[in-house]
C-alpha cells in the first residue's frame, strides 16, 4: 500500500481550518499515496473569481478523498459547489457541504388579494432575494406555518413578475386560476427559487463512490452525473441547514430543486440508504437527453442537442409524431456545425429544451443505415448512455415537493420509504414536450417500497400515486410491440393513505401488478381531474396498456371517494381481475 498522505499540523482561529483543500488533495495525487485524509475541521471556501466550482478534481484514479467528519462551507454565490470530471474508481466520503447563502428566499404572506391574483410576503431576515442572472423564477410553494409542511390539496403557484412594495416587502403576480379560493392565507410560509444548477457534478466519471456525504442548501441538483462509463456509487443524505446568519426562521427547504439527477450515463447509479427531504423538486431522475431533428439525408440526421452525449457506436432510437419508436441505428461519426440554418418550421414541435432555432448546438449525426423515415421535429434517445442497470435502495423520501422517482431506464426501486409528497411517489415516464428526457422504460421493478401520503397536492392531474405512462396532452397510445414501456413489475408494495388514483398506466406492455396492500386510499379527495380520460374513482387505471396482469392485491380500510378497484379506458387487455384486488 503506498503513503499514506495526510496533514498532521494546521492551523486554525476559532474551529475553522486555513487549508487549500484543492492543493492539498492534488499534491497527495502528484505525490504517489492513494489516499488523502483532510483533518476534522469546518473550512470556508470561496471560488476562484473566474471558476465555476468552489472545489474541483479532475482525473483522480483508485484514489481515496477521506474528509473525516468535516464540513465545507461554500462561500460563493450562484456557484457549484463541487465537481468530480473524468475520475474512475475515486471515494469521496465523510464530509458536510453547506451552502453559506440559501439558494432560496422565503418569507410570511401579509396579504392575498380578493382575486387570487396578488400575494404580498414579507421576506424573513437572513434570506438574500437576489435572483441569479439570467435566471426567471416563476414558482412559489406554501407551508403551513405551524406545520411547516407544503399545504395538501394545493398546487404549486405560478406567478408571472414581482414587484417591490417596500424595502420589507414583496408583491407577487399569480398567473389567472393558480390559487383556489380559501386556500392561501396570510400568516402561511412561502418559498420561492433563487437559482437552480446544481451542487455536486459527476461528470464523465466511473466506479465512483460518494458515501457518507451530507449536503444541506443544495444549489438545484444536490447532486448531478452527467455523461461517462458511470457505474456510480451514492449514499448521502439531503436535509436542511441552520438558520443562516441574522435569520430567525428555519429554512423551509433543504434544495433549490432536485435531489439526483442521472442524464446520459452508460451504466445506471446505484443509491443506497439515501435520505431525501424538504426537496423543491424530484429527488431521483434518471435519464437521458431527448435530442430535437432538424433534417435527415439517407444515413445521416442534423439535430439540436441540449448537453450531447453520444459516442461512435452509441444506438440511437428514432421517434415519429406519435411518440413511438420507428427503429433504430448505431453512430459511425459526429460533426458539430456552426453555420447551420435551422428550419424554423420544426419548431411547431418545441419544447422547453428546444424552444426555438438558436437555443442549442447543432450536430450531424452519420448511422451505419438508413435512418428510420424520420422528420424534421421528431426526437431521438441515445439508447446506450440513459442509466440501464440502476438501483435505488433502502431510501427515506420525504416532506418535499415533485415527485420521489422520476425514471426512464430499467432496474429496481425496492424497500423505499415515499412519505408525504405532492406529487407522486413513481413516475416512470419520458417527457419529449417539456424537458424532453427520456426514452421508454423496460425492465423496471418497484418493489417492497412504502409510499404513505403521497400525491398531495400533485400538479400533473392525470396522475396517481404510481404512474408508468406518457403525457403529451392525452396518454399517448401505444404503437406496436416494444415501443413503448415494456416488463414492468410492481409487487410486495404497501400504499397508505395516498388520496386519487394509486396506480396509473398507459403505453405499457407486460406489466404484472400483484401483492400489493393498499390501506386507507381515497380517504379524502385528491387534484387528480379525470382530463385524458382519468377515472379519478378508481384505484387502478389503465389506458393503452397490453398484457397486464393482475393478482393477489388487497384492500384495507377504504375511503368514501374509492368507487371502482380497476377501471380502464381504450386499448387495454388485462387478465385477473376475478380474483387481483380483495379487501381485507
Amino acid at each position: 500500500m503506498k503513503t499514506l498522505f495526510s496533514l498532521l499540523a494546521v492551523a486554525a482561529a476559532a474551529g475553522v481550518f486555513a487549508l487549500d483543500i484543492q492543493k492539498f488533495v492534488s499534491d497527495a495525487a502528484r505525490s504517489g499515496a492513494d489516499k488523502a485524509v483532510i483533518p476534522e475541521g469546518v473550512y470556508r471556501i470561496k471560488a476562484p473569481d473566474q471558476a465555476a466550482d468552489h472545489l474541483i478534481f479532475r482525473n483522480l484514479n483508485d484514489f481515496v478523498i477521506d474528509c473525516s467528519g468535516s464540513t465545507f462551507i461554500f462561500e460563493n454565490d450562484f456557484k457549484t459547489g463541487l465537481a468530480f470530471q473524468g475520475c474512475r474508481n475515486l471515494t469521496f466520503r465523510n464530509a458536510t457541504l453547506v451552502n453559506r447563502i440559501p439558494p432560496f428566499a422565503q418569507g410570511s404572506i401579509v396579504r392575498v388579494s380578493a382575486d387570487c391574483r396578488q400575494i404580498d410576503v414579507k421576506p424573513h431576515d437572513g434570506y438574500s432575494t437576489e435572483i441569479a442572472p439570467g435566471y426567471v423564477p416563476n414558482v412559489l410553494n406554501v407551508f403551513d406555518p405551524a406545520e411547516r409542511r407544503m399545504k395538501k390539496n394545493l398546487k404549486m403557484v405560478i406567478y408571472g413578475v414581482t414587484e417591490p412594495v417596500s424595502p420589507n416587502l414583496i408583491r407577487f403576480h399569480i398567473n389567472e386560476n393558480e390559487i383556489r379560493p380559501n386556500t392561501v392565507f396570510p400568516g402561511d410560509m412561502i418559498v420561492w427559487r433563487r437559482h437552480e444548477g446544481h451542487e455536486v457534478a459527476v461528470q464523465g466519471c466511473e466506479k465512483l463512490k460518494f458515501t457518507g456525504v451530507t449536503i444541506k442548501n443544495a444549489k438545484g441538483a444536490a447532486v448531478l452525473e452527467f455523461g461517462g462509463e458511470g457505474g456510480n456509487y451514492y449514499n448521502y443524505t439531503v436535509t436542511y441547514a441552520p438558520a443562516p446568519e441574522g435569520a430567525i426562521q428555519r429554512p423551509l427547504l433543504s434544495g433549490s430543486a432536485d435531489g439526483f439527477m442521472s442524464l446520459g450515463v452508460k451504466n445506471g447509479p446505484t443509491l443506497e440508504n439515501c435520505l431525501f427531504e424538504g426537496l423543491h423538486d424530484d429527488a431521483v431522475n434518471i435519464a437521458s437527453r431527448l435530442y430535437f431533428v432538424l433534417e435527415r439525408s439517407g444515413n445521416s440526421i442534423v439535430i439540436a442537442a441540449q448537453h450531447l452525449v453520444a459516442y461512435n457506436g452509441d444506438e440511437i432510437g428514432f421517434y415519429d409524431f406519435g411518440l413511438m419508436k420507428t427503429g433504430s441505428a448505431r453512430i459511425t461519426s459526429i460533426e458539430q456545425l456552426t453555420d447551420y440554418q435551422e428550419p424554423a418550421e420544426a419548431y411547431k414541435y418545441r419544447s422547453i429544451a428546444y424552444p426555438a432555432p438558436g437555443a442549442q448546438p447543432v450536430y450531424r449525426l452519420t448511422f451505419d443505415r438508413d435512418t428510420p423515415a424520420v422528420q424534421p421535429g421528431n426526437y431521438i434517445s441515445n439508447l446506450s448512455r440513459h442509466g440501464d442497470g440502476f438501483a435505488v435502495r433502502n431510501c427515506t423520501f420525504k416532506n418535499k415537493r415533485g415527485r420521489g422517482c422520476l425514471i426512464r431506464a430499467s432496474g429496481v426501486i425496492e424497500n423505499n420509504l415515499f412519505e408525504d409528497i405532492l406529487g407522486a411517489a413513481v413516475d416512470v415516464m419520458p417527457e419529449f414536450y417539456s424537458f424532453s428526457e427520456g426514452p421508454y422504460a423496460e425492465n423496471l421493478t418497484v418493489r417492497n417500497n412504502v409510499f404513505r401520503a403521497c400525491n398531495r397536492g400533485n400538479c400533473l392531474s392525470w396522475t396517481g400515486t404510481l404512474n408508468v405512462y406518457n403525457w403529451a396532452g392525452r396518454y399517448v397510445p401505444l404503437g406496436k410491440h416494444g415501443e413503448g414501456h415494456r416488463n414492468i413489475l410492481i409487487e410486495n408494495n404497501r400504499f397508505e393513505y395516498n388520496d386519487g388514483p394509486n396506480i396509473v398506466l398507459s403505453t405499457a406492455e407486460d406489466v404484472t401488478i400483484r401483492n400489493n396492500r393498499f390501506i386507507a386510499p381515497m380517504t379524502d379527495r385528491s387534484l387528480s381531474s379525470p382530463v385524458g380520460g382519468l377515472d379519478c374513482d378508481a384505484l387502478i387505471w389503465a389506458i393503452h396498456t397490453r398484457n397486464l396482469k393482475l393478482s393477489g392485491n388487497t384492500v384495507q380500510s377504504p375511503g368514501p371517494f374509492l368507487k371502482k378497484q380497476f377501471a380502464a379506458g381504450p386499448g387495454v387487455s388485462v387478465s385477473g381481475l376475478a380474483d387481483s384486488i380483495g379487501k381485507k
